[in-house]
């Protein structure tokens, strides 16, 4: 199946939005000072974000894809983090953004967490629409799944 436009645009969308987070915090001074627990944390839950993320994408294997649609053939995966949250790479995204906000102490970093989970909403609500009509059960595994993140979110 072909990415539609509007799963493009959210990919490009995307890339920009990394990018941002690569650079925007360099070009804006540090707020506040976290103080070492602050860091530590925020660290904590970089490593959490990025091994959830990982663990999820290992999960989907051959279905992983950055579009917004399942491709051709995808199976409904509920192994790994997909038992408890439907949308756990973003989920892990989102911690690492978090995480990461927490120990820089960056206003920069703090908007741009914000704006990331408000696209990763937005791009998982236009994604689940593509679930809904590719899967007859998918409504069953979102009455028992998270949103983001397992036990959470």
């Amino acid at each position: 199946m072909k990415p539609s436009k509007t799963g493009i645009a959210f990919v490009v969308a995307q890339v920009g939005l990394f990018a941002a987070f690569a650079w925007l915090p360099r070009a804006w001074s540090v707020a506040w000072d976290t103080g070492t627990w602050g860091a530590a944390v925020g660290w904590a839950l970089v490593a959490i974000g990025v091994a959830l993320g990982v663990a999820a994408g290992v999960a989907l294997g051959r279905d992983l894809t950055p579009f917004p649609e399942p491709r051709s053939g995808a199976r409904l995966v509920r192994a790994g983090p997909y038992r408890h949250a439907r949308h756990p790479i973003y989920g892990g995204l989102l911690l690492a953004a978090l995480g990461w906000t927490l120990a820089s102490g960056s206003v920069a970093v703090a908007l741009l967490t914000i704006t990331a989970a408000l696209f990763f909403d937005a791009k998982r609500r236009f994604e689940e629409r593509s679930l809904r009509a590719r899967f007859v059960d998918y409504d069953a595994y979102r009455s028992v799944t998270r949103v983001f993140v397992p036990f959470l979110v």
